[in-house]
């Protein structure tokens, strides 16, 4: 029985120790957790016109807004081919640490006349223990 005792108390003081050092814990909008966005870029067309991707650049922001303890992804794309600016692609979304699973996601939002495209997911009351990770994704 003791032995178990001891045991519980190592996994616990380790689980503490590795969640804290991210910083988990902190619950508040300065958390570096909280704030932090990744950003993936995803072609999932072939846009007639277009010559090829690898000359496409692209603009793409993606960041986090706070409300009163809630928070959401942002992101804003725009793509260019030279000087020839094209339709494109953003999206936001937030996804559970463990198994990736995406919640209060925007979906794909398309720019119209060639101009900046911009996604909004949900809005979360922020949580360090369940909230994920903020991801935005673009493209054409």
């Amino acid at each position: 029985m003791k032995i178990k005792n001891v045991l519980a108390m190592i996994l616990f003081v380790c689980v503490v120790f590795l969640l804290n050092s991210d910083g988990v814990f902190a619950n508040n909008e300065f958390d570096s957790n909280a704030n932090k966005v990744i950003s993936v870029h995803e072609n999932i067309s072939f846009a007639p016109g277009i010559m090829a991707f690898s000359s496409i650049s692209y603009d793409h922001n993606g960041y986090v807004e706070w409300d009163k303890g809630y928070r959401r992804a942002v992101g804003n794309t725009q793509a260019t081919q030279g000087s020839v600016k094209l339709d494109s692609y953003s999206r936001a979304r937030f996804e559970t640490l463990i198994l990736g699973t995406a919640y209060l996601d925007s979906g794909r939002v398309w720019s119209s006349n060639q101009g900046r495209s911009w996604a909004y997911s949900g809005w979360e009351l922020y949580s360090a223990l369940d909230s994920g990770v903020a991801k935005t994704y673009y493209g054409i």
